[in-house]
């Protein structure tokens, strides 16, 4: 018998994306798992629409919120922890599974019978961009995403077991909200990542971490990764996201003491 497949989602704002994922994964997937984490454009009312014209389908749109601020992690476990089926397969709303996953993953769930498995996730605009992210979990295993505080912006998967591979293609299409094309996109993250690193050097030394860590990440990306490849494309998401890293050292370096006192 095939195993049955949830696909957990957390969308903010994301009315750009949600008809197309839909499209995508609606008709593939046994469940669908939608967590709303706070959206103020038309993302909620999409996806209202899609459930109303596809009432046979068991599709659940949950809201989340969390007094304490956004936290990719804990909204991540939420929506897992509202799946009901054998496996869940965990979903960004820019990405869409090939026709090749789609065909092959209930044969790969039914033989290899994997507790956590990757993928292979690659970028439309960057053919040299290509991560292998741990994104299908096998239902009520308790495995789930960390909850500290790096884990609110970069998530990952809290287990010790070995991960199957699985060879398929998961399609990253960021379209115009990519790096590349809205660079602006980076302060949100920013913020988060900011409040979340504590200073402990002074503003040089955060200044001369930060330089190190741009170096760091732009030979990971650039070199090691192939980005070099993907020509002036390659080059400019590889400055980008090594600023990124640059930018976060040189705002905790600004941050005040934590000793300082206001006045009562």
């Amino acid at each position: 018998m095939n195993p049955t497949i949830s696909i957990c989602i957390i969308v903010k704002n994301e009315q750009n994306q949600i008809q197309g994922l839909l499209e995508n994964i609606g008709d593939f997937a046994d469940e669908l798992v939608l967590v709303d984490t706070g959206s103020t454009d038309n993302t909620v009312k999409l996806i209202e629409g899609f459930i109303t014209s596809n009432e046979s389908k068991d599709i659940r749109l949950i809201k989340h919120f969390l007094e304490a601020g956004f936290h990719y992690g804990l909204a991540k476990n939420f929506s897992i922890q509202n799946a009901t089926k054998d496996y869940v397969i965990v979903l960004d709303a820019d990405e869409r599974l090939s026709d090749e996953f789609k065909k092959n993953i209930k044969d790969f769930l039914l033989n290899e019978r994997p507790v956590v498995a990757s993928v292979v996730r690659k970028d439309e605009l960057l053919p040299h961009l290509i991560d292998y992210p741990e994104r299908i979990i096998k239902g009520n295993s308790g495995i789930l995403y960390g909850v500290d505080d790096r884990s609110r912006v970069h998530e990952q998967l809290s287990h010790n077991i070995v991960t199957k591979k699985f060879p398929e293609v998961i399609w990253h299409q960021q379209r115009d909200n990519h790096y590349i094309i809205r660079p602006q996109r980076i302060f949100p993250q920013l913020e988060l990542q900011i409040d979340r690193v504590p200073k402990t050097k002074s503003f040089l030394g955060h200044v001369l971490r930060g330089l190190w860590y741009f170096c760091y990440r732009f030979n990971k990306i650039y070199f090691r990764r192939n980005l070099y490849k993907d020509g002036a494309l390659g080059f400019k998401y590889a400055f980008m996201r090594s600023f990124d890293a640059f930018l976060v050292e040189l705002f905790v370096g600004l941050k005040p003491s934590r000793n300082r006192k206001f006045v009562d």
